[in-house]
């Protein structure tokens, strides 16, 4: 005990930034325990930023990209203060639009955790690889926890899996989505650990592919893990030596992966139900986007049933609407009401409730083929739509060219990203795992919370962080 005080001490003395880099490095478990700790974790590290750059902050001429941003945050807190004033001289009680002027400032929070992320490593104070190490350790220690839980009914801890097998989150139905944000780390982590061993490197990588992905499964979460394989397909995009490592891996997960679905009905029954959603889903985008291509498909349905009039009537039958297909079409719905700057964060779950008033729209549990079928939620379950409602135009516009700008960077840089070291193996990392969460056509949280704003500056800052270093490269 001693021995390992004394090795902690001597580092410490060393290295002074070690610290910085350990409370950085604790952001992926800050996640398992919880909101309260991710915010602990961000103001600590910030803190411990704005001490060791003093006011390097403010002297230091801000990157256009963080400009960029800013812009956002600044859209978000402009969208935000307008609702609160409306509120304020229309109406009766505007408590809740104080709590969300409130919330607006304090979303600022996530700006500086972004240009203390990005200083530090300018300053070379921060150093990633202790995040990507941590990162490595926490997602396989849950895997293997919820594929413990899985087989035995209860977790390491005791905890109880229910339908769900949630691992340490308890009674949040979320550890798929944590597996899937940070699988991509963990994988590329094990391919650099065993580089110089060509057979063990193939096994242990398929290995840890299999744990992840089952454990993803067993999470009950069907999104993450269709975003999880999707994540697997879109490294072999990547002219990369790794090439061949990721297909092996992905063969024999999907080989387990059929096993294990058709073996049990509850895994079937679930991706069934994931199928039919995201038909949905798709159906809200092409309509809104493609009207006129939704309509005539329907009419070559009308006029190529030449049969009994109760099969015409049969053929012309309600469609079934899903959860997320409703919400995304209230989304839609609500942005009408200020589509220019939107109606502030955290509107939705107010503004959704103004649409039982408008007639023919239907806000009931149940569908009527009669009327336009919409749904309240506390958010639009979709990042882009989550814009587009709260932020309007303007920042949805914002939004994609941060979009582009970041797909630009993956486009000019990829060819530098080649070689197997760590630094490029973060990067990529950090560039699968943004790619695979800001998906447009996928169910997401809200924007606007803790754990997943944070996560979204996180990854981000990464890149940003390379993008300068590479920039110097060209």
């Amino acid at each position: 005990m001693y021995k390992i005080k004394s090795f902690v001490e001597e580092k410490i003395k060393n290295d002074t930034h070690l610290l910085t880099n350990f409370v950085f490095a604790f952001f992926p478990i800050s996640f398992i325990l919880g909101s309260f700790a991710v915010n602990s974790n961000l103001l600590l590290f910030c803190g411990l930023g704005i001490y060791y750059l003093k006011s390097k902050i403010l002297r230091t001429k801000l990157d256009w990209f963080i400009k960029i941003i800013f812009l956002f945050f600044f859209v978000v807190f402009l969208s935000t203060s307008l609702s609160f004033f409306q509120s304020l001289y229309f109406q009766d009680d505007s408590s809740m639009s104080l709590t969300r002027f409130t919330k607006s400032m304090l979303f600022f929070r996530f700006f500086l955790l972004l240009i203390t992320i990005y200083y530090l490593h300018q300053a070379n104070i921060l150093k990633f690889k202790y995040f990507f190490v941590t990162t490595t350790f926490a997602t396989i220690f849950v895997s293997l926890d919820i594929i413990f839980q899985y087989i035995f009914g209860f977790n390491t801890i005791g905890l109880q899996g229910h339908w769900y097998n949630t691992g340490f989150f308890g009674n949040e139905v979320i550890a798929g989505g944590y597996l899937q944000r940070f699988s991509f780390f963990a994988i590329f982590f094990t391919i650099l650990t065993f580089n110089n061993k060509n057979y063990f490197k193939f096994i242990s990588t398929s290995i840890v592919v299999c744990i992840l992905g089952s454990a993803i499964l067993f999470s009950g979460n069907r999104m993450p893990l269709i975003i999880f394989i999707f994540g697997l397909f879109f490294v072999l995009l990547f002219d990369l030596k790794i090439r061949k490592i990721f297909l092996t891996s992905l063969v024999v997960f999907l080989v387990i992966l059929n096993f294990l679905i058709s073996s049990n009905d509850t895994n079937k029954m679930r991706l069934g139900n994931f199928y039919s959603d995201a038909k949905g889903i798709l159906y809200v985008f092409t309509e809104k986007v493609f009207p006129k291509l939704v309509q005539d498909n329907k009419n070559s349905i009308v006029k190529k049933d030449s049969s009994t009039e109760s099969e015409k009537s049969d053929s012309l039958k309600f469609r079934h609407q899903s959860f997320h297909e409703r919400i995304f079409l209230t989304a839609i719905d609500t942005w009408k009401f200020n589509k220019i700057l939107g109606n502030g964060i955290k509107a939705f779950r107010f503004d959704c409730l103004k649409l039982k008033e408008i007639p023919g729209i239907n806000m009931e549990e149940d569908l009527f083929p009669d009327k336009k079928n919409r749904l309240c939620s506390q958010h639009p379950h979709n990042y882009y739509l989550e814009v587009l409602t709260e932020t309007g135009i303007v920042g949805s516009i914002i939004v994609l060219i941060i979009a582009f700008s970041f797909i630009f960077f993956i486009f000019k840089s990829i060819k530098f990203i080649k070689k197997i070291n760590f630094e490029n193996f973060i990067l990529l990392s950090a560039i699968i795992s943004l790619t695979l969460e800001t998906l447009p056509l996928k169910s997401t949280g809200s924007l606007f919370t803790t754990n997943n704003a944070t996560y979204l500056i996180l990854i981000g800052s990464i890149i940003l962080c390379y993008r300068k270093n590479f920039k110097t490269k060209r």
